[in-house]
């Protein structure tokens, strides 16, 4: 017979065991005993929250206390919370993931009350006191459990350098609730506490600087920092490990800064110890406050799902940005750097010391971010052609916003879903890309304004959209709500057309037209306005100018200020203008012809990059963007050159296979005199533009124009290169591997795979893992699939090897089913961040003849993932336009192939 005892703080419920009761002898008096009461059914265990916490208490401070051991998976902790109880609380729901409570007590004066714990799916975790708590202050003291799991990438996590164990954190945006049960959403900032107690030979880092370090017991120490300034949950963050750190010098208020690195890595430091200083300069600067926090560590995690992260005090940075080889520090690694420092940095204003309130704003941290780190970057590095980089960011996502599917800037959150999604390219380069359009119409001295004015405000608070839009109303002196809701709160690119009118006797007008731009085989409707900033620049005779008019309705006339009528008129001024541009008349024909000698750098790109968007819509025919190749392929520029070689590599998968001798032919036309006259290595003195298009352009010569002589040379090479890396200049070893793989035999992809496997460098591993996955021989394509499979390499690090199939018609296929097969297994060793997109594994089929299947088999088990649904969404749209587009630029295509 069992025995059960049920108990808790609230009720005791005792069912004793004792001998089964005996049967009544006939003619046994007995007396009848009054039925025992029935106890009274326990009440039910309160409802879970959905989605945000229930508004009953919020915290005044917050102090933990963490043993963490990086060898082991487990961690332990007490966390003590201060609160302010607002309603009558019959229970306190707190964010709390992978978490076991041990004990949990209420402290309300005198009196301490314990708790039980119960669980709200995977996301929360309530505490249940035995009576109703009353409004006003309590301290709650939590003893708990908790995972760390290795190379996640979230929440506490473990990870391994050079045989040597590491912690690390990342809690934005909500897994600050795998490390401890708290109000794990960014409007409750208040000051964090954190100790640590850990083994004595490693070191231990948080926010803040240490406060006191003791040694326990057993081998090991406690470590205590000083209390922060008011953070939310998500950007407290700690580290424990064998740390080497690098002195980068002090802020002008004398914060120390670090450089925080893997034991043994301090020398590959030395390039982010040198620039950052001068960043925060210049932040502090525009800003016009001292950078605010009592210390900076720059720290390089080993497993990191992003770029780096803002933690205040302590920002996370992927290692290969920060680590750099010294032979290794090209400018592109240097720009890498800079610009990603200068992103988290300016967020240690723009973000820490004001917060967002909830996540529809992730916009106001990550588009300024973006935004002041192109401008802070530009100051400091002028010759660094940011403002060409600014563009070329802008088209990138103007693609993306051309979906049907796009979401606003500013996007609601309804569910966890659109968390995860609100940390994508329409957040960040869509946003910087409108800030900065919005600041040349607003002027940049009145922008500035409004920014101080916001944070001076906001100071060590929490902000919202209408704050930051309030502040810079206030300093332009008029609402400029209309300006950025057009922007801000609707999707979509607008398409501008631009007609000139020179009549005799009147100023020379443009006539403008907006829609919204929708490319071939979409179901959008264009028919949709914004407050769209125009300007535009013109030459008339001797005369140069610009005129600038800020476009409302569906049309709009601008009566320029030239003296007579231009001879060309560039309609995107600097190619800031958040919008397509559409020429119309023979406006498009003189700007293409002149574009090299009247048009700025930044200019040209923009005005090229809208020609294939017009290709794309069909308002332009492919042929015409074709026949501009042969110009724009002479040009000194590497940014032109660029833009000719995407022009041509537009169109490889749609060449028929009897005029696939004729695509050769028109490449090597076009590149191979060139190609061979830059050849693979570089010689002494060439100039940053020189290296790099030495990268894109050699490549495509002889993998796209079949150039036998340099397969051979790079093929030689990439054997050198896995002798010595010293063989080949750092900036193009990838190219020359990848050419090599794509035309490799099998000896060359074991020596890879060997190479792979043996490297503790975690850079190089990537390097060879993605050059296995660039072979297209089906054998050795299914070699590198299968990889994928087993433990011989983190997924993470291997995804060359999972993408490269998709990559290349021949081996497609292959990719495509073996995904099908596996989708579990793939899916369950990715890090959470990456797994909506799988969805976009389908897109390059490219046929949406497809889509049944695809739908079939992708969208329930996409749907599962957080974020997936929008993403399965948007591949399935890329789906049906690539194969909509192909259809439409197959004839012309073929037209003027046959002329080559």
């Amino acid at each position: 017979m069992r025995c059960f005892a049920r108990s808790s703080v609230a009720f005791l419920v005792l069912v004793a065991c004792g001998p089964s009761p005996q049967p009544i002898s006939p003619g046994t008096a007995t007396a009848v005993q009054p039925a025992p009461a029935t106890p009274p059914a326990p009440a039910p265990d309160p409802t879970a929250p959905v989605l945000r916490l229930p508004a009953v208490a919020r915290p005044v401070r917050y102090a933990v206390e963490l043993v963490i051991d990086p060898t082991i998976e487990e961690f332990s902790g007490t966390i003590t919370t201060e609160l302010e109880i607002t309603a009558p609380m019959a229970a306190l729901w707190l964010d709390g993931k992978e978490l076991t409570i041990d004990e949990a007590t209420f402290v309300v004066g005198s009196e301490r009350i314990a708790a039980r714990a119960i669980y709200g799916g995977k996301e929360f975790v309530g505490l249940v006191p035995p009576r109703t708590l009353s409004p006003g202050k309590a301290t709650l003291i939590a003893r708990y459990r908790g995972k760390m799991h290795r190379n996640s990438g979230d929440g506490i996590y473990t990870a391994q350098e050079a045989n040597e164990w590491y912690a690390f954190t990342q809690f934005e945006s909500t897994d600050a609730r795998r490390a401890f049960p708290c109000f794990d959403e960014p409007s409750y900032k208040v000051p964090w506490q954190v100790t640590i107690h850990t083994r004595k030979s490693l070191v231990a880092l948080s926010n803040t600087p240490v406060e006191s370090e003791q040694d326990e017991p057993n081998g090991m120490k406690v470590v205590r920092f000083g209390e922060t300034r008011p953070l939310p949950s998500y950007l407290v963050a700690f580290a424990v490990g064998p740390f080497d750190a690098l002195d980068a010098g002090k802020t002008r208020a004398g914060a120390p800064i670090r450089i925080v690195v893997p034991h043994g890595r301090g020398k590959d430091a030395a390039y982010a110890a040198q620039a950052t200083r001068p960043l925060i300069d210049l932040l502090e600067d525009y800003f016009g406050t001292p950078y605010p926090y009592d210390k900076l560590d720059m720290l390089a995690v080993s497993v990191f799902n992003a770029g780096a992260m803002e933690n205040a005090g302590l920002i996370t940075w992927r290692q290969e940005l920060i680590l750099v080889k010294p032979e290794e520090l090209t400018l592109d690694r240097q720009k890498a750097y800079a610009t990603t420092a200068a992103h988290e940095l300016a967020h240690q204003w723009f973000g820490d010391y004001v917060t967002l309130a909830w996540w529809d704003d992730t916009w106001l941290n990550e588009s300024f971010a973006s935004w002041m780190a192109s401008k802070v970057v530009e100051q400091w590095k002028p010759d660094w052609e940011i403002p060409v980089g600014r563009v070329r960011s802008k088209a990138g996502v103007m693609s993306s916003d051309s979906l049907d599917s796009a979401r606003t800037i500013r996007q609601p959150i309804e569910s966890a879903n659109d968390i995860t999604n609100a940390f994508d390219g329409i957040t960040y380069q869509k946003g910087e890309a409108v800030l900065t359009m919005l600041e040349r119409t607003i002027g940049p001295d009145v922008f500035q304004r409004g920014v101080r004015d916001y944070l001076a405000k906001h100071a060590w608070r929490n902000a919202t959209y209408d704050d930051f839009v309030g502040a810079m109303s206030g300093a332009a002196g008029k609402d400029l709500h209309p300006l950025f809701d057009s922007f801000v709160l609707q999707s979509g690119v607008p398409l501008v057309s631009f007609a000139l009118a020179c009549d005799k006797g009147k100023p020379p007008t443009l006539t403008l037209e907006q829609q919204r731009y929708a490319p071939t085989g979409s179901k959008i409707d264009p028919k949709r306005t914004w407050r769209v900033p125009v300007c535009v620049r013109w030459k008339a005779g001797a005369a140069a100018g610009r005129d600038c008019t800020v476009v409302e309705a569906p049309t709009a006339t601008l009566a320029l200020s030239a003296p007579s009528c231009p001879a060309w008129v560039m309609p995107n001024e600097g190619g800031l203008g958040y919008y397509r541009m559409r020429p119309q008349g023979d406006m498009l024909a003189h700007l293409l012809a002149n574009a090299s000698k009247v048009l700025t750098l930044p200019e040209r790109v923009a005005l090229i990059g809208d020609v294939n968007a017009l290709v794309a819509s069909g308002d332009v025919k492919k042929g015409v963007a074709l026949d501009l190749v042969e110009t724009l392929a002479k040009d000194r520029s590497r940014y032109i050159v660029d833009a000719s070689i995407g022009v041509v590599g537009s169109i490889d998968e749609v060449v028929p296979a009897k005029l696939r001798p004729n695509y050769e032919r028109f490449v090597r036309k076009l590149y191979q005199a060139r190609a061979h006259e830059l050849g693979w290595q570089a010689r002494k003195g060439e100039d940053d533009n020189t290296q790099q298009l030495r990268r894109s352009l050699l490549p495509l010569v002889a993998s796209v124009g079949r150039d036998a002589e340099l397969i051979k040379q790079a093929t030689g090479l990439a054997w050198k290169w896995l002798d010595a890396h010293g063989a080949v200049a750092p900036e193009i070893a990838r190219a020359v591997l990848s050419v090599a793989s794509r035309n490799g035999d099998q000896k060359l992809f074991d020596r890879l795979h060997a190479e792979a496997r043996k490297t503790g460098d975690r850079e190089d591993r990537e390097r060879f893992l993605g050059a296995m996955g660039r072979f297209i021989e089906p054998a050795m394509v299914a070699q590198a699939l299968a990889l994928v499979l087993t433990d011989e390499f983190e997924l993470r690090e291997a995804l060359g090897l999972l993408q490269g199939a998709f990559g290349e018609p021949r081996t497609r296929e292959l990719g495509f089913a073996f995904i099908k097969e596996h989708f579990d297994e793939i899916t369950n060793k990715l890090p959470e961040a990456y797994r909506p997109f799988m969805a976009f594994t389908f897109v390059s089929l490219c046929d949406d003849s497809r889509k049944p299947e695809i739908e079939a088999f992708f969208t329930p088990k996409i749907a599962k993932i957080e974020g997936g649904p929008r993403v399965m969404k948007q591949a399935l749209e890329l789906l049906s336009l690539c194969s909509a587009q192909r259809k439409a630029e197959a004839p012309g295509v073929e037209a003027f192939l046959k002329r080559q």
